[in-house]
């Protein structure tokens, strides 16, 4: 119980910070989101054993470019490919069973176009276009957490089979198609407002985040596990640190810009 009392408060806090901000200023918001995502990039490099400073400078330099949009549309393209590919690497690794690469150059790479591109896409989605500043990134934040939150209630009070005991010993198909179903009727709730998006998009967004959200927790643990570290970190309590807390957002967020750049072409 306490446990729960603790991971509910500081889930609530991180929350309401990306909430207040979002409602606060667009320069608010990609501040909050890109502070949350470098500190999940220490705690990523710290996991993989790689030490670089020229990450952050790279994160820094796509961050004021993107805000001051004097970034080529060419270099989204290409950024967004090479990032969708290393996901798709990742996910590879982790359900064939294989060990992630850990040779320098490979460490980079993952640091580059795992963490980084996740972090840039997910500071895009807030340039989306929507009857509202931030609807379409606040719509897939309140979808994951949906869908975590319930996936981990239901897999608290039902839960029997194992999902990925591997990676994770705690997750279970029960949890699963409890966070499904939640993540589900709340897409559907937001077809009731006026959002300026395409109504289809949302329970294609809903169906999207289940899958990414679970790969991307999945994929992290694979990371902590590799590792041999329960947490990525300590900042949060109840949770661990903020690549803890950020694992399925920032694993989701490429997909979710791909999918609405696609809406807006077909509308």
């Amino acid at each position: 119980m306490r446990e729960l009392l603790i991971r509910s408060v500081s889930g609530v806090l991180y929350a309401a910070l990306i909430l207040v901000s979002a409602c606060w200023s667009q320069l608010a918001f990609i501040s909050v989101l890109f502070v949350f995502s470098t500190l999940a990039l220490v705690e990523f490099q710290k996991l993989i054993r790689h030490k670089s400073p020229v990450s952050f400078l790279l994160f820094g330099l796509l961050t004021y470019q993107f805000y001051t949009q004097t970034l080529a549309p060419s270099l989204y393209q290409g950024f967004l490919l090479l990032t969708l590919l290393t996901s798709g690497y990742l996910t590879y690794c982790l359900l064939k069973n294989k060990d992630y690469p850990s040779a320098p150059f490979q460490r980079s790479g993952l640091t580059f176009f795992y963490l980084i591109g996740s972090g840039f896409f997910l500071l895009a989605t807030t340039s989306l276009a929507a009857s509202e500043p931030n609807t379409l990134t606040l719509s897939m934040f309140v979808l994951i957490w949906t869908n975590n939150s319930f996936a981990y209630l239901f897999g608290k009070r039902w839960g029997k089979t194992l999902l990925f005991p591997s990676i994770s010993p705690k997750k279970t198909w029960e949890g699963f198609w409890g966070g499904a179903l939640s993540c589900f009727v709340v897409s559907m709730v937001f077809l009731f407002f006026n959002t300026g998006i395409e109504k289809w998009v949302f329970p294609l967004l809903a169906l999207l985040i289940v899958a990414t959200a679970t790969l991307g927790d999945l994929i992290q643990s694979k990371f902590k596990r590799e590792a041999h570290v329960k947490n990525s970190g300590s900042l949060i309590p109840g949770h661990g640190g903020f690549f803890d807390r950020m694992d399925s957002v920032l694993y989701t967020a490429p997909f979710v810009y791909l999918v609405f750049k696609i809406s807006e072409y077909v509308s």
